[in-house]
């Protein structure tokens, strides 16, 4: 159960578009250098000029691995953030993308050979030698990452609690937030929990003779990031803005940290890794 449970907790994010790209071009140079160095499966036997072999595998790995990455966003649109991300969902994907490059290098063998070693059981071959080499280190690896972004940022919740008070910003009475279609809102920025993005929109909760509300404005995250920034509700993720006034305690896993807030029952805002920092020099 211990290790169903492990595999259903919450995953670090994933990373932007641009480093992940660039991990797989490093993965696709390490492949092709351990095959040049150890040579597994009797490779060096295998082909007349072997280091054309090794470069053609890292650089399967590396084409392969970029389509399969950019499809994952862009074409299945499969979400990688958020409670919902999880150890296991990572490791189906990681087996998935294993699969995709063994294809790959099915096909790139094919073409070394002139198309002579095409059927079932040299691609099967082929998906058992390309998952020897990754399943057991890409899960391996999952479980080493999920533990150390756990650990950090465990340790940051319970830094960032012990320093929880007022935020010391310039007082603002009562302000008008103002939309792009005329919809404005007057509330005093003390009495706003937090702000949350919902695409071309973004909803305000705050309170009102101690009553938590809502109300919802076309406008975008940034624009109201903008409007606040002399108050005490700063960005703490891309799709939320925090009052650290409002915060009652601080929580973290694998994902970053957690906030729960005054009033706010059944909600806990994220707080994403490139935040942090800020937030805990706001409260020193």
């Amino acid at each position: 159960m211990s290790v169903l449970n492990k595999f259903n907790q919450p995953f670090p994010d994933k990373s932007d578009l641009k480093k992940s790209l660039l991990t797989i071009l490093y993965v696709g140079v390490g492949i092709g250098v351990f095959l040049f160095l150890l040579r597994p499966f009797g490779i060096d036997g295998t082909w007349a000029n072997l280091s054309l072999a090794c470069a053609g595998f890292g650089g399967v790995t590396v084409v392969f691995g970029w389509f399969f990455e950019l499809g994952t966003r862009f074409v299945f649109n499969i979400e990688t953030d958020g409670p919902s991300w999880t150890l296991g969902k990572w490791v189906l994907m990681s087996i998935a993308l294993i699969v995709w490059i063994a294809i790959g290098n099915y096909l790139f063998v094919n073409w070394l050979y002139g198309w002579s070693a095409l059927g079932y059981f040299n691609l099967i071959r082929m998906i058992g030698y390309t998952a020897v080499i990754g399943v057991f280190p890409v899960v391996l690896s999952g479980i080493v990452v999920q533990l150390k972004a756990a650990q950090r940022n465990e340790q940051s919740a319970e830094d960032i609690e012990g320093h929880l008070k007022p935020a010391e910003k310039i007082s603002v009475n009562e302000l008008v937030l103002r939309t792009e279609n005329g919809q404005n809102l007057s509330l005093k920025p003390a009495n706003i929990s937090y702000v949350e993005a919902m695409q071309n929109y973004v909803t305000v909760w705050f309170l009102r003779d101690n009553v938590l509300t809502k109300e919802t404005l076309r406008t975008t995250i940034s624009n109201m990031e903008e409007q606040l920034q002399s108050t005490a509700v700063v960005r703490c993720h891309r799709s939320f803005l925090i009052n650290v006034n409002a915060i009652e305690h601080v929580s973290g896993n694998a994902q970053g940290l957690r906030l729960q807030l005054v009033m706010v029952s059944g909600v806990e805002v994220p707080v994403s890794r490139s935040y942090i920092p800020k937030l805990r020099a706001l409260l020193d």
